[in-house]
């Protein structure tokens, strides 16, 4: 249950509009599967394009993966005219993706004024839990 404010359907049907202008995002595949207020799951379907030598998925796309479904959640318990940077992300990878789909689930644990800090797991299709991360967003300043 989240400590935030329930998300509103009409918020949620904004986040996902907006999400549609996110270049990376789209290139990546990425489906937001689940909003809700301070948590999200979004689901990363494996292709060739993103697999590294040894045909398993990258470590690379795991970590974007990991920020844009804690970004998600940070938008979804904030003002639509917040902007925030990721400032710290401590990985760790436990077992490959093979194929299917990587499942990030992320959950905000503290939404300070300044600084916002969550956690992310990313599982496989069969649920085998293959990272898992402790990441931290710094709120901008608004531009005067």
């Amino acid at each position: 249950m989240s400590e935030w404010k329930p998300l509103s359907l009409e918020r949620e049907r904004a986040i996902r509009e907006k999400g549609k202008f996110n270049h990376f995002q789209n290139y990546m595949e990425v489906v937001m599967d689940l909003i809700e207020s301070g948590h999200t799951r979004l689901i990363l379907p494996v292709r060739e394009e993103l697999t590294q030598l040894q045909g398993v998925l990258h470590g690379g796309a795991v970590a974007a993966l990991i920020d844009m479904a804690v970004a998600v959640a940070i938008v979804s318990v904030s003002d639509s005219y917040d902007r925030f940077s990721t400032i710290d992300m401590s990985l760790k990878y436990l077992s490959p993706i093979k194929g299917g789909r990587a499942i990030a689930d992320a959950q905000l644990i503290k939404n300070g004024r300044r600084v916002v800090t969550a956690k992310c797991d990313v599982s496989d299709d069969e649920g085998r839990l293959a990272a898992t991360a402790l990441i931290t967003y710094l709120r901008l300043e608004e531009e005067k």
